[in-house]
């Protein structure tokens, strides 16, 4: 027999062994018989380090969340505390507590009636936005400060930018832009080939893109160029950049904007994110929608819509939620049989 582990069992957390971590949720499991549990290292989420713990007595549990450091005396984390426990041979059930906000510059402690007795329970913590004298912040801000300036110095940006021996036209929604087909065509396959070819494209010297508004257009061909784009326009345009950048083959596009859409995954839009990333191939983001949905217990809060999902969707997506939910010891509604599946659009 092979005693060899899978790729996915390696790769997960030993249940109940420590805090998980997956985008703005934040796991730590107490098993059967286990009255205290504290993270042993300090986790990250966004730019703030954290320290979880939870002590069961009396019939209570008591869950303290701290920051490892003193100095954000001017934030606060706005979290929701979920407590999932797993009466015998039932789903997991979910036991909504409270929404608070949590001063980054002392420990916050809740104590709640411990439904789940001596059974096996789940503490997640979402993190909901970060404040800064009560202005809210992005949860999840890179610890990495990315900026264009040196980009957007480049030869080729200026080339962009100021309209140098361009060559060719790109028409989207709303307007157009001129630029280089050499650089278009150094970046993606399709438009190499579109340059290469006797194609509509290389007889007019245009392209047109009409799936694509002219900002969100501007945004993506700069992009090409070496000018990185910021945050805002990313959150802003990503849905017309993910679909652009898998239509021209633009990888680093594709992945930056599953690097955005896996830092904003929530519970209200997890199956619509886990269906875009079966749509494009996006293996990180979809990782990341099924541990939430079975590891975090996510389908557990959801039932109806997950229910639907189940049922709808394609049988691989249904298959590698069953399988996580067997590895994970995670117990699934019955399954509602349909005749025929529905078509999921593309949702971001």
């Amino acid at each position: 027999m092979n005693k060899k582990k899978s790729i996915r069992e390696m790769s997960r957390s030993t249940p109940g062994n420590d805090v998980e971590v997956e985008g703005r949720f934040v796991l730590l499991e107490l098993g059967p018989d286990e009255q205290t549990k504290r993270s042993k290292e300090d986790f990250y989420v966004g730019s703030w380090r954290w320290q979880l713990s939870a002590v069961r007595a009396n019939g209570h549990t008591s869950v303290t969340l701290s920051t490892s450091s003193r100095s954000f005396d001017k934030y606060a984390a706005v979290v929701s505390l979920k407590l999932i426990y797993f009466p015998e041979n039932r789903p997991g059930v979910v036991q909504n507590l409270e929404v608070v906000s949590v001063p980054l510059n002392c420990p916050c402690t809740w104590t709640v009636t411990d439904e789940c007795k001596s059974r096996r329970c789940l503490i997640d913590i979402e993190f909901i936005k970060m404040t800064r004298h009560g202005k809210p912040e992005s949860v999840l801000r890179s610890r990495e400060t990315r900026t264009s300036v040196e980009q957007a110095q480049s030869g080729f940006a200026r080339m962009l930018r100021e309209g140098i021996l361009t060559d060719i036209t790109i028409n989207a929604i709303g307007g157009s832009i001129k630029a280089h087909r050499a650089v278009l065509a150094a970046r993606s396959s399709v438009f190499l080939r579109m340059f290469s070819h006797n194609l509509r494209e290389k007889k007019l010297s245009t392209v047109d893109i009409s799936d694509m508004s002219i900002d969100a257009c501007q945004t993506f061909v700069g992009y090409l160029y070496g000018v990185i784009a910021s945050e805002d326009e990313l959150l802003t345009h990503r849905s017309e950049l993910l679909a652009a950048g898998d239509k021209y083959g633009i990888a680093d596009l594709k992945k930056a904007c599953e690097e955005s859409l896996r830092r904003d995954v929530s519970t209200e839009n997890v199956l619509e994110r886990l269906q875009t990333a079966h749509t494009y191939g996006l293996p990180a983001l979809r990782r990341t929608c099924v541990r939430l949905l079975v590891d975090f217990g996510k389908m557990y809060e959801i039932p109806e819509d997950f229910a639907e999902f189940m049922d709808t969707t394609d049988q691989d997506l249904i298959d590698e939620i069953r399988s996580t939910a067997t590895l994970s010891g995670r117990k699934l509604a019955a399954r509602k049989k349909t005749a025929a599946k529905i078509t999921r659009r593309r949702s971001f």
